[in-house]
């Protein structure tokens, strides 16, 4: 199939879908909690555990919205090389006590970036943001 991508969702053969969410978390259930909110918020979501997937997820079409566990990256500099997507807008999370890859998320680019509690307080806030915003 081929994709358009519009400013406010994806054209499928005369068909409007929900701009996409893709979603980085090695964690099931956590990222289960984040595909609820999003599809509440009229995403289409797109889930993956691996580094590898989420490179290949984000080389096959452009989603409005990266979420990306920090933790679980081996390095934020390897997810500099998928950054320049454009439209594509990056969110990261971590643990508090990993202040450290809060700052390198910010110098590759990503438009967000909270600690993971504070992520999940604000997530309905942040998807709405990025709905409205197109």
């Amino acid at each position: 199939m081929n994709y358009v991508l519009s400013s406010q969702a994806r054209t499928v053969k005369s068909k409007v879908l929900p701009p996409e969410v893709l979603v980085y978390e090695p964690d099931l259930l956590f990222s289960s909690g984040i595909e609820s909110a999003a599809r509440r918020h009229g995403f289409d979501v797109k889930l993956t555990t691996t580094t590898t997937d989420l490179a290949e997820s984000l080389n096959e079409k452009a989603p409005s919205v990266v979420v990306v566990n920090l933790d679980a990256v081996d390095t934020v500099s390897m997810l500099s090389g998928l950054m320049g997507r454009q439209g594509c807008r990056f969110v990261g999370y971590y643990s508090h006590v990993n202040a450290r890859v809060a700052e390198d998320a910010k110098k590759v680019g990503f438009e967000t970036v909270l600690p993971r509690r504070a992520f999940v307080a604000r997530l309905n806030e942040i998807l709405a943001m990025i709905k409205l915003s197109g």
